[in-house]
């Protein structure tokens, strides 16, 4: 009786499943690993830890390794909101180098930067999780220059 009702169960869930729900994912490491970053980021004008009163534009580029189909360079190119500062960006832009990501946005905090995939559609394909700060000069936070460029490290996680 209990293995009928755990079938019964089952199929109630799976019936009740959005379609499409069932999405295989594809995991890539970009821009090496935390201990190992090889990922390359510049902005202009340099980041401080006063809020930015402009908008600051940003390239971000790096190596894609892992499954299949992570391969060759991904880049971002966008923009850091005015208002950003070293421990607390808001972001967004397009992407390039990988197929069925067309754009990004995402927030920083403390270094650590989640954002969100797009297609050209506007769906949502995936996330992606840099980390900044490996390595980085965090002192250059603190100069009128700010910091105008550091190494990080994420995963891209596709979905679909």
């Amino acid at each position: 009786m209990r293995t009928s009702t755990l079938i019964s169960a089952t199929a109630v869930a799976i019936a009740l499943l959005p379609a499409g729900a069932a999405r295989a994912t594809t995991t890539c490491t970009w821009g090496g690993t935390p201990a190992a970053p090889t990922g390359t980021t510049r902005q202009d004008p340099g980041i401080t830890n006063s809020p930015s009163p402009v908008a600051m534009s940003f390239r971000t580029t790096g190596a894609l390794a892992g499954q299949p189909g992570c391969s060759g360079s991904f880049t971002f190119i966008g923009e850091m909101d005015a208002g950003s500062t070293c421990g607390l960006v808001t972001f967004h832009g397009r992407a390039r180098g990988l197929p069925g990501v067309a754009r990004f946005a995402g927030v920083s905090v403390g270094g650590f930067a989640p954002a969100r995939l797009y297609d050209e559609d506007g769906n949502v394909v995936g996330s992606e999780n840099a980390q900044f700060l490996t390595g980085a000069d965090i002192a250059d936070c603190n100069t009128p220059e700010g910091m105008t460029g550091n190494h990080f490290s994420s995963v891209v996680t596709l979905t679909g």
